[in-house]
């Protein structure tokens, strides 16, 4: 966002008077804290400017467009040579004063004192050194320029000097209105549009000056027609100044001279430097703040450019990102079908453990015919040799016991839970032949003959009714054996269902890692966009008085 998309004309009129001084230093320090020095030193300059209350016109133009000559004029004095200076790359300062004097200020923060009327040729010197020297200041004696009040002479906006340009900026940050001096033959160039546009853009009051009119020719075309084709050609651009004059110093009495009126335009100006005075000053420190934030944007310019070339290698980002939302749902989907196999397969094992019937009327009575055996006083027989028969007895009803129970956790139990490991994960895309192979070959519950006596609780035995209890603890201790089992081998499935789902989710998590890239880029430089835009808001709050 640019300070100039606001309105400047309504920027000056919000702007409050008082303390702006204060508010300026504020800003001042600001553009240092972000590293800012060139605009927060000539910020300074504009706090100078306030306090000391100095007002400056500069005139700028083309070299030959008579720059030199007409300040001359318009003071009534020969203070610069009567040709101008081609080659200045300084800006040629023109003060009230006492006696004439001049100074060339050098880049180190010394000064030469020159006798005007001895050292032109040396002052010619000295401003064509754009290296050493900043400005040359002349004060000379004039009736025009009061204390506080000067005039600038610029170097020639035509110049490819880099110098030149820069002292041309300075000059535009400094003037309060601007004089923009044109030879008669180049009026509608390009250069004088845009540079004119610009000053307009600037917020300063702009002065057109049609120079050397002399050279016009009425037998070629009318001087009105001329005139008005001027207007409608700064108009095309969109300009409107804020005066047109049309001037001659060769010949002061040609009917269409307006030296005259222009004269006394600038004693206007030097008249209403109070108010242009406030105007010019807030009008430099909005331009201030927008160079401000193009230091911003250099500044972040490195990531910029980084976030750019990313964005620059992503073909069709827009159906990228819109594919990507797709991509990213099923990567979660896949993602989570593990844990849902898993939760889904545990229920239904655990709903075939319940649902298992290992213990029905014959096995428990069978149970409770081995229970009865066990019972203390058991004996089978009164010879000798009976001990040893009722050994066998217990034995064989115990085997009698272990062959029906073993049956019914073969027959309810075992194939269907073997099935439901080997088959259940195909339902989430899980098909793996080793796998499978090893639910058939390797699932292995140890249900034996000496875990149904160990389970027998001696207490329980002098009851008829702890038969049926005892049924129960033989199931649930088969049946968590067989859930352990299970659980063990639905340990492997999902791990296969986790490298499957990570194996066809490659593809997706690129296109995903991709649009997040893309995603992050352009929310980056949104948010780098939006903070040189909310800084250029806080500091045009600050310059208005409007800061919280």
């Amino acid at each position: 966002m640019s300070v100039h998309t606001y309105d400047i004309q309504t920027l000056q009129v919000q702007v409050k008077h008082d303390h702006l001084g204060d508010r300026l230093r504020q800003l001042a320090e600001r553009f240092a804290t972000e590293g800012d020095e060139a605009n927060a030193a000539k910020m300074g300059e504009l706090i100078a400017k306030l306090t000391d209350g100095e007002f400056a016109v500069a005139f700028c133009g083309h070299f030959s467009a008579g720059k030199s000559s007409m300040i001359n004029k318009l003071l009534g004095a020969e203070i610069l040579p009567s040709s101008p200076i081609p080659t200045s790359a300084n800006i040629v300062k023109i003060m009230g004063g006492d006696e004439p004097a001049a100074r060339a200020y050098l880049t180190g923060g010394d000064y030469l004192e020159f006798d005007v009327a001895k050292d032109l040729e040396k002052i010619k010197n000295y401003a064509a050194d754009g290296e050493t020297v900043e400005r040359i200041e002349i004060a000379h004696p004039t009736d025009l320029l009061a204390p506080n009040l000067s005039v600038m002479d610029t170097p020639g906006i035509d110049s490819t000097d880099d110098a030149h340009k820069v002292a041309t900026e300075s000059a535009l940050h400094l003037a309060d209105a601007v004089l923009y001096v044109m030879d008669y033959n180049h009026v509608q160039s390009e250069l004088n549009f845009s540079f004119t546009k610009t000053l307009k853009d600037r917020g300063k009051p702009v002065y057109l000056v049609v120079n050397q009119i002399d050279k016009h020719m009425d037998f070629e075309l009318d001087f009105e027609e001329y005139r008005d084709s001027v207007v409608e050609g700064f108009a095309t651009w969109g300009i409107e100044p804020d005066g047109l004059y049309f001037t001659s110093l060769m010949e002061e009495d040609h009917p269409e001279n307006m030296f005259e009126a222009l004269q006394a335009k600038l004693g206007e100006l030097f008249g209403e430097k109070e108010a242009l005075l406030v105007k010019s000053v807030v009008a430099s420190a909005s331009y201030l703040i927008d160079e401000h934030r193009k230091h911003l944007a250099v500044k972040n310019g490195e990531k910029k450019r980084e976030l750019e070339a990313l964005l620059d290698r992503v073909e069709n980002a827009d159906e990228l990102l819109a594919e990507a939302e797709e991509a990213r749902e099923k990567l979660s989907a896949l993602r989570q079908a593990p844990e849902e196999m898993a939760e889904t397969l545990k229920a239904e094992i655990q709903s075939l453990l319940d649902n298992a019937k290992i213990t029905p009327f014959q096995t428990t009575e069978l149970a409770g015919a081995y229970l009865k055996s066990r019972k203390p006083g058991f004996k089978v027989g009164f010879l000798i040799g009976s001990a040893k028969k009722t050994q066998e007895e217990i034995d064989n009803r115990l085997q009698a016991l272990f062959v029906d129970f073993q049956d019914k956790v073969q027959a309810n139990i075992d194939w269907h839970i073997r099935e439901l490991l080997a088959k259940g994960p195909e339902k989430y895309g899980v098909r793996d032949d080793a796998y499978a192979k090893a639910v058939y070959e390797e699932f292995s519950v140890d249900v034996t003959a000496n875990l149904l006596a160990e389970l027998v609780k001696e207490g329980g035995l002098s009851s008829d009714e702890y038969m049926y209890q005892y049924a129960k603890d033989i199931t649930a201790e088969v049946k968590s054996r067989y859930r352990q089992e299970a659980l063990r081998f639905l340990d492997r499935a999902v791990g296969l269902a986790k490298a499957k789902a990570e194996e066809q989710g490659a593809a997706l998590l690129t296109q995903v890692q991709v649009a997040d890239e893309v995603l992050a880029a352009t929310r980056g430089l949104a948010d780098l966009e939006k903070t040189e835009q909310q800084v250029v808001a806080n500091l045009l709050a600050v310059l208005v008085g409007e800061e919280a």
